[in-house]
């Protein structure tokens, strides 16, 4: 209830961007689903859009368009939700991907993604996921990648700068 409270709050202003953290975070699936729904219509009707802040992938499945994966602080990945989400690009993004459980034939076990997340006062040099990174190489510890053009999206990994020495 309290959830529906701060969110007719921020509604009553008439807002043109709504920024939703973790709106649906500790409610049970159907108040999610009225929330989404809430959410939806609300932007439908008032020409508004939402910047929608989550961890939960069904709720970006459910809701967005275009999707941007974080990574200590970092873009890491950007796009259409449908590209990112079936064909993640950089390696985190596949992980998280990996790691959630689905209906149907499956592997027989989940991917892990090795390690911990840095501390925000101590991200490594390079990319910030190198040492956690699969796909890892000598370039990654020391070169910071930038958002490169991929298909509709960008993603910030030098897999895809060509400077795999």
């Amino acid at each position: 209830m309290r959830q529906r409270v701060v969110i007719a709050l921020a509604l009553c202003a008439e807002p043109r961007l709504i920024i939703a953290d973790e709106p649906t975070t500790a409610l049970d699936v159907s108040v999610q689903a009225q929330i989404i729904a809430l959410l939806k219509r609300v932007c439908r009707e008032r020409n508004a859009a939402v910047i929608l802040v989550t961890h939960d992938m069904g709720v970006i499945a459910e809701t967005a368009d275009r999707v941007a994966v974080m990574y200590a602080g970092r873009l890491a990945e950007i796009g259409p939700v449908a590209q990112v989400l079936q064909k993640p690009s950089h390696p985190y993004t596949a992980g998280l991907m990996g790691s959630i459980p689905r209906i149907g034939p499956r592997p027989d076990r989940l991917i892990q993604i090795e390690g911990s997340m840095p501390r925000l006062t101590d991200i490594p040099s390079g990319c910030a996921f190198n040492p956690r990174c699969p796909k890892v190489f000598a370039n990654c510890h020391h070169i910071r990648p930038e958002l490169r053009q991929i298909a509709d999206g960008a993603a910030a990994c030098l897999l895809y700068e060509g400077v795999t020495q």
